[in-house]
């Protein structure tokens, strides 16, 4: 049997890291991000419909979606967004359930989504995973990589589901709040044998 696992986390919570790891240690591994970067690519079964919804002022000079244009249109805009998200969301869920079917016998599936529990994603896996990292370590790695001011870090916070709610809701927590990627490696490696020790 093929098993199925979902990743979630916080923003700057170290995801893309775990995600990196779980592939080291053999696992398959699906990115909604990266799915959602497919379907607004140039030929992309999104953009039609994105470009219908939106308008031509989202459409790149490639024909794909320009991703900063669209942001644009819904960042301050809760009912934009949710329309966006209505006509993302379900061909997002259409594309892994299409990743899975293509499991062989014995591999192990981790599909990420740092919006799992908002997408309503996260029932029918094996279990859910979760990186965990202190709110500090969160703003002061938003501000280290990605250039924010703490004021702007906070914000996006907490315009976020708390990450103490994804943290109770998941099966298995995968702590990173020492910007080690070796302990980092070290749990996964320990939580991936263990899936395949009481799993396999």
């Amino acid at each position: 049997m093929s098993l199925a696992f979902a990743l979630t986390g916080g923003i700057a919570c170290g995801k893309s890291m775990a995600e990196a790891c779980f592939r080291a240690f053999g696992c398959r591994v699906l990115d909604a991000d990266q799915v959602v970067r497919d379907l607004e690519a140039p030929g992309g079964e999104a953009v039609a419909t994105i470009v219908s919804a939106f308008g031509e002022g989202v459409l790149a000079a490639d024909g794909g979606i320009d991703r900063q244009a669209l942001a644009s249109c819904v960042f301050r805009d809760a009912q934009a967004r949710e329309r966006l998200e209505r006509l993302i969301h379900p061909l997002v869920r259409q594309a892994t359930d299409a990743w899975l079917a293509q499991a062989k016998e014995g591999e192990i599936s981790v599909f990420s989504a740092a919006l799992l529990y908002e997408c309503g994603w996260e029932k029918g896996w094996s279990g859910v995973v979760c990186v965990n990292a202190t709110r500090t370590t969160q703003v002061r790695r938003m501000c280290q990589a990605r250039g924010m001011t703490t004021e702007a870090a906070v914000a996006r916070l907490n315009a976020q589901m708390d990450l103490a709610e994804k943290v109770r809701r998941s099966d298995w927590i995968l702590e990173n709040d020492t910007d080690d990627p070796v302990a980092l490696k070290a749990q996964v490696e320990a939580l991936v044998a263990q899936w395949r020790r009481d799993f396999c």
